[in-house]
């Protein structure tokens, strides 16, 4: 009876495989993930969704891995579904409903060991599956065709026993396009190296493998069954051959150095065809991947394609490209462009290409838009720049290119003029500091304006540089900016204390450049000579109210002191702290570092640390107190360094005499079992608890605290036994209970 059942489920998994119609082709990746021996294997897949089988898209995908040289299986990989995206078309506009195919990513990590994969014929990847579009005009039976989907990839260890890193050719996401007949088409079918190998392409017959219509996925049968090369290739229809793939005129051609296709279609079906790509490296072939495909030819409606024409001025008609135009109108340097389009509601796109000048003197605008059929006309302009440096004459070319099906056309315009050559004075900058030399003392600013004037009243830029030097570092601000004609900016130094010197000179230049033209060298330069000038300074003081500026302190203790400063001159000063070697937040030191006073300030200072500060931090700590004042002076701060010793606890000093007798018997003497003597705690041993036994092991007292006090009420008297544990130690004894 199993057998029936047996026979049964194969018999409609059979039937429904048998409509599993769906792939338009794929690829293998195999790319190398910079770490050891680890790879990502990958498998794209290429879905019909008008003429697949929903039902065909498979979960995972088992690639199988044999060996070159002996056909012998060696791995087999699950590659999981990673990604999915639609094939888009290289105009969206153009989409036919006919056509629409979906990518489906498998993939997974895997690690090729370097004791297996080393045979240096290599390898090679394979997983079979059925089947192909039953509409595929050249190939018979064509919804019965397997495909296999092939790569080759080397050892991953080189005949000098070093690592061998490859990676495969990774082919474009490939459009969703279509061709028409009698019409030639080109198809971007390349791929990129990761590695930097040498490419090669050739077209070759698609593989069909071993799977069928009743045994679609052979990896999926149970047991799977994984197949070695060589596999049986597709049967062509009658008339085509490797030669005439696609039938035309111009047959399919693969660019061997690009993988460009090339054809032009006579017949109208939907054609399948494989690329090989193989990958060399120092001139010798170390691998190879197959990507099947499939395109389209159909009847498609003729696009007519945009024209291009331009108005000469004061003159009847139109440009003709044998003309030279002459403007001499300085100011009036556009011509009228007319573009028209005998399709309806056609979206065209200018562009201009200057043939003996630079690309950025030529504009044109609008750079497009839309025609809404014959009797219609796009108006543009195209411009001559105010940059050009001679008369001409100028050669350009205005291009209009539609968005029409199924590939856009375009209409070329080539013109040639004269133009005039603008004049275009010089700017110039000035400042408003006299003789364009300053000083500023500290405490003081300094400022001044800086204007730049165009006499052609173009747009002009300022900017400032200092020699040697930036000039926010000095505390020097200067936005500068643009404007056009004249432009004034404001120029502002407060010394910075810490860089500046008293007497040194320091020379900004400040900068005018006229902005009419993108490369310009019209430009105007003004430098001024600026100094500081340092004052007298009475040097502030800083001390603690802390003996010596030295204290030692154990864990649990805290330190208190007031930091305290002054200044003669009443300056404005500032306190800040630096702990030597060490973090202070981090050791949990806390003062006001920043804190500010008008010639006098009190800063406190407190710190409380505990065994974890003394473990990770350890025992002495140095920390500078330094006082500024606001000025510029070399004597403008003082320094006081205070030095704390955190120490630990001294450890117990040999072994302690506990009590050995107590007699609860109402007389106030020893009436009760303590240890008043216990060893100290500290950082290394502390205090945990006291366990009391009777003779038989038994507990019949036990305390955390260390002023425990036990009366052996309800017990009788005798000797009983104790046990004090410490964090790191264990005290043991006995003691008598008397009455």
């Amino acid at each position: 009876m199993k057998n029936v059942y047996l026979a049964l489920i194969l018999f409609f998994a059979c039937i429904c495989h048998a409509r599993a119609t769906h792939i338009v082709g794929g690829e293998f990746e195999l790319r190398y993930k910079g770490v050891r021996s680890d790879y990502t294997l990958t498998l794209n897949l290429y879905f019909d969704e008008i003429n697949g089988d929903p039902g065909a898209e498979d979960p995972v995908v088992q690639a199988a891995i044999f060996s070159k040289r002996t056909n012998q299986l060696i791995d087999v990989y699950t590659l999981s579904k990673v990604s999915q995206q639609q094939v888009s078309y290289t105009n969206p506009v153009c989409t036919d409903t006919r056509l629409r195919t979906r990518q489906i990513k498998y993939g997974t990590d895997l690690f090729l060991n370097p004791a297996t994969y080393r045979d240096p014929e290599g390898y090679y990847v394979v997983w079979e599956r059925c089947c192909r579009n039953r509409v595929i005009t050249n190939i018979v039976e064509p919804g019965s065709a397997g495909n296999s989907f092939y790569m080759e990839f080397p050892a991953v260890v080189a005949a000098d026993g070093q690592s061998f890193l490859n990676s495969s050719p990774n082919f474009v996401v490939p459009k969703g396009d279509y061709a028409c007949v009698n019409t030639p088409f080109v198809f971007d079918f390349g791929a990129t190296d990761p590695d930097g190998d040498e490419l090669r392409y050739s077209l070759v017959t698609p593989i069909s493998g071993h799977s069928s219509r009743n045994f679609p996925n052979p990896s999926a049968l149970n047991p799977p069954l994984y197949r070695p090369a060589p596999y049986p290739s597709v049967l062509w229809a009658e008339g085509i051959s490797l030669s005439n793939v696609i039938p035309g005129p111009v047959p399919l051609r693969a660019n061997p150095q690009t993988g460009q296709l090339t054809f032009t279609p006579n017949k109208l079906g939907l054609y399948v065809f494989s690329v090989r790509c193989e990958e060399f490296r120092a001139g010798r072939k170390i691998g190879e991947v197959r990507r099947d495909f499939q395109l389209m030819v159909i009847d498609c409606p003729v696009n007519q394609g945009p024209a291009v024409r331009m108005k000469v001025p004061n003159q009847p008609g139109y440009y003709l490209e044998s003309q030279l135009i002459t403007i001499t109108d300085p100011n009036q340097r556009c011509l009228d462009l007319l573009i028209t389009d005998v399709n309806r509601q056609e979206n065209v796109k200018l562009t201009v290409r200057p043939l003996n000048f630079g690309a950025d003197l030529a504009t044109v605008a609008p750079a497009g838009g839309v025609i809404q059929g014959p009797g219609d006309t796009l108006r543009a302009k195209i411009c001559l720049s105010t940059c050009v440096e001679s008369p001409g004459p100028y050669w350009v070319e205005i291009i209009a290119t539609d968005a029409g099906c199924p590939a856009p056309k375009s209409d070329t315009l080539r013109v040639q003029f004269n133009v005039p050559v603008l004049a275009n004075a010089t700017p110039d900058i000035v400042t408003s500091l006299a003789g364009n030399a300053g000083f500023v003392r500290d405490g003081e600013m300094l400022n001044f304006a800086v204007t730049g004037v165009d006499p052609d009243k173009d747009q002009i830029a300022i900017e400032a540089a200092g020699r040697g030097f930036k000039l926010e570092d000095l505390g020097m601000s200067f936005a500068g900016g643009t404007g056009t004609g004249t432009l004034t900016a404001p120029f502002a130094w407060k010394p910075n204390c810490d860089r500046v010197r008293s007497g040194v000179a320091y020379v900004v230049d400040f900068y005018v450049v006229d902005k009419r033209c993108p490369n310009s060298t019209k430009r105007d330069v003004v430098t001024v000579r600026l100094e500081f000038q340092e004052r007298e300074n009475g040097q502030p003081e800083v001390s603690t109210d802390l003996a010596g500026n030295a204290a030692g302190i154990k864990p649990g203790q805290t330190i208190r002191f007031n930091v305290l400063g002054t200044d003669a001159d009443k300056d404005p000063i500032t306190v800040r702290a630096v702990g030597r070697g060490f973090d202070m937040a981090a050791a949990g030191m806390q003062f006001e570092s920043g804190k500010t006073g008008i010639g006098r300030l009190t800063a406190p200072f407190a710190w409380s640390p505990d065994c974890a500060t003394l473990e990770a931090l350890g025992n002495y700590y140095v920390i500078d107190f330094i006082l500024q004042d606001n000025r510029c002076a070399a004597n403008r701060a003082d320094t006081v360094t205070v030095t704390i010793d955190l120490t630990d606890y001294e450890a117990v000093p040999g072994v302690f005499e506990p009590y050995n007798v107590f007699t609860p018997d109402g007389d106030a003497i020893n009436p009760a079992f303590m240890m008043p003597n216990l060893p100290p705690d500290n950082c290394k041993d502390q205090f945990q608890r006291i366990e009391v036994y009777n003779r038989w092991g038994k507990v019949v007292f036990q305390s955390t605290r260390r002023d425990f006090a036990w009366t052996g009420e309800g017990y009788p008297v005798g000797i009983y036994y104790y046990l004090i544990k410490y964090r790191n130690s264990v005290y043991k004894g006995s003691v008598s209970l008397l009455r």
